[in-house]
C-alpha cells in the first residue's frame, strides 16, 4: 500500500514548513535509515510550497497503517520524539489512491501554490531520482512516479495549463511591478541565479527592467545569466552594499542560513545614505534567506511565500480554463496506475510458479549447451513469458472482479515455494 505524509503551503505557513525542512545531507541520513517489516520503499518530494514524504508499506489493516506513517514522521524528525510528536499533529495524512492521485495532481501542476506552476514537473522528477540513486525506490514507488511524471508531460504537452509565466519567480516578479510601479527606472537585484531566481530575473527584464545585478555563490551562474539578459554580476561578498542601493529584491537561495542580514544591511544603507528609501524585498526561499529583523528597517517591505498567495490565486484564475482537460487526463494515467495496483495480488501469487519454471528453464538450456548463454537467457524469458500468459490473465480477472486470490497463492507457495528445491527425477 502507498502511503504519505506532507506539509504544503494549503496547511502549514512558511514558519512551519521551514522547522521541518531537511537539507540534502540530511535527506541522504533518512535514506540511509534501515527498512522496517512495514516501509519498504521511502521518497521525499521538498520543494519551497511543499514537503511530502510517500513510502511504500507492507501494511493491510488500519493500524498497521497508522504504525507505518508513524514510522515515516518518525524518520522525518530525526528520531527527536518531541519533535515527531509536533509533527504527527501538523502532517497531512493519505493512503492508497487518495496518495497516489494527490502526487500526481502536484506533478501536473494541480496542486501548485501557482497553478500550473511550470518548475514542479523537474522537481518531481530530481526527487524521484535522488531516492533512487539512494537505493529506496522499488517497483511500487518506481512505477508510482512513472505515472506522476508522464501525467504531467501529457499535462504540459495537451493542455494550456503548464507554461508561460506559470512560476513562483516569475510571479514574484509580476508582483514587484506591481507594488514599486514602472521598473524601468529601478535598480533590481536577484539573489540566487537557480530556476526560481533565473526565471524572476528574466521576467523583470520583460517588465522593463534595465537595471538588474545578479548575485550567486558560484559566479560562473550569475555572470552567465547576467550575461544573457544584459544584468551585471556582483560577487557573493558584494551582497548588502548591493541591496543597499536597490529598490527591489528578489531572494531565492537554498542557505539553511539566512545571508540577508539586517544589522548588515542597515549598515550599509546607512553608508551609501539610501537609509529610509523604499526598499522591497520578496523572500522566495525555505527555509527563509532574509532575517526578519529586516522588515523593521527604515523603508523596507519583506513579502514571503505567505504574503504571494492572494495575488498567486487571481493569476491562477487565468489558467483555470485548462483545468477540466488536465482533470481528465489525471484521472486517466491514476486509473492505469489503479488497475496496476489491483493486478499486484495475482502477480504476487504467481510469483513462484514464475521462479520455479524460470530456474528450470535456465538450468535445462543451460545443461544443452552453456556456450550460448546470453541467447539462452533470453530464450529463457520468452519461455517462462508463454507459460505464465493464461494464468495471468485468469487471476487478473479475479482480482478485477473483487475477488481473492489468497487461496490460490497459499496453494502455488506451497507447491512451487522458493525454499523448497525442484529436482528432476
Amino acid at each position: 500500500m502507498l502511503i504519505s505524509v506532507s506539509l504544503d503551503f494549503h496547511h502549514a505557513s512558511v514558519t512551519i514548513r521551514e522547522r521541518f525542512h531537511l537539507a540534502d545531507a540530511r535527506v541522504d541520513q533518512l535514506y540511509a535509515l534501515p527498512r522496517t517489516e512495514l516501509v519498504h520503499e521511502v521518497a521525499l518530494l521538498s520543494t519551497c510550497n511543499r514537503l511530502e514524504l510517500y513510502a511504500w508499506t507492507a501494511a493491510t489493516s488500519d493500524e498497521e497503517c497508522e504504525a507505518a506513517m508513524l514510522d515515516l514522521i518518525d524518520r522525518w524528525a530525526e528520531g527527536d520524539r518531541e519533535r515527531a510528536k509536533e509533527l504527527a499533529g501538523l502532517v497531512t495524512r493519505r493512503a492508497g489512491m487518495e496518495a497516489a492521485s494527490h502526487l500526481v495532481r502536484v506533478a501536473a501542476g494541480l496542486e501548485s501554490q501557482v497553478l500550473g506552476d511550470n518548475q514542479i514537473l523537474g522537481q518531481v522528477r530530481r526527487a524521484y531520482l535522488q531516492a533512487r540513486k539512494a537505493g529506496v525506490v522499488g517497483t511500487g514507488l518506481h512505477r508510482l512516479f512513472a505515472v506522476a511524471l508522464h501525467a504531467a508531460k501529457r499535462v504540459q504537452h495537451e493542455t494550456g495549463l503548464i507554461g508561460g509565466r506559470h512560476s513562483v519567480g516569475a510571479e514574484a516578479a509580476a508582483l514587484a511591478a506591481r507594488q514599486m510601479g514602472p521598473l524601468v527606472k529601478r535598480r533590481c537585484v536577484v539573489v540566487g541565479c537557480g530556476k526560481t531566481g533565473e526565471r524572476a530575473a528574466r521576467q523583470l527584464v520583460k517588465l522593463g527592467a534595465a537595471d538588474i545585478v545578479l548575485i550567486n555563490r558560484s559566479p560562473d551562474k550569475a555572470e552567465a545569466l547576467a550575461k544573457d539578459i544584459w544584468g551585471r554580476a556582483a560577487p557573493f561578498d558584494r551582497l548588502h552594499r548591493e541591496l543597499a542601493r536597490a529598490d527591489i529584491a528578489i531572494v531565492a537561495t537554498s542557505a539553511e542560513q539566512p545571508p540577508v542580514r539586517a544589522s548588515s544591511l542597515r549598515f550599509t544603507r546607512e553608508s551609501a545614505g539610501t537609509d529610509g528609501r523604499p526598499l522591497l524585498f520578496i523572500d522566495l526561499s525555505i527555509p527563509r534567506n532574509i532575517e526578519p529583523e529586516v522588515a523593521g528597517l527604515a523603508g523596507v517591505t519583506l513579502l514571503d511565500l505567505d504574503a504571494l498567495q492572494p495575488p498567486l490565486a487571481q493569476a491562477a484564475a487565468l489558467r483555470k480554463a485548462a483545468v477540466p482537460r488536465a482533470e481528465v487526463l489525471v484521472a486517466d494515467e491514476l486509473a492505469g496506475f489503479e488497475a496496476w495496483c489491483k493486478a499486484a495480488a495475482a502477480r504476487d501469487a504467481l510469483l513462484p510458479l514464475r521462479l520455479a519454471l524460470d530456474e528450470v528453464c535456465r538450468r535445462e538450456l543451460a545443461f544443452a549447451g552453456a556456450q550460448q548463454g546470453a541467447d539462452l537467457d533470453r530464450a529463457a524469458e520468452r519461455i517462462v513469458a508463454k507459460l505464465m500468459a493464461r494464468p495471468m490473465v485468469v487471476l487478473r480477472s479475479k482480482t478485477e472482479r473483487g475477488e481473492s486470490v489468497d487461496s490460490v497463492s497459499a496453494t502455488l507457495r506451497t507447491l512451487f515455494g522458493t525454499s523448497v528445491p525442484m529436482e528432476a527425477d
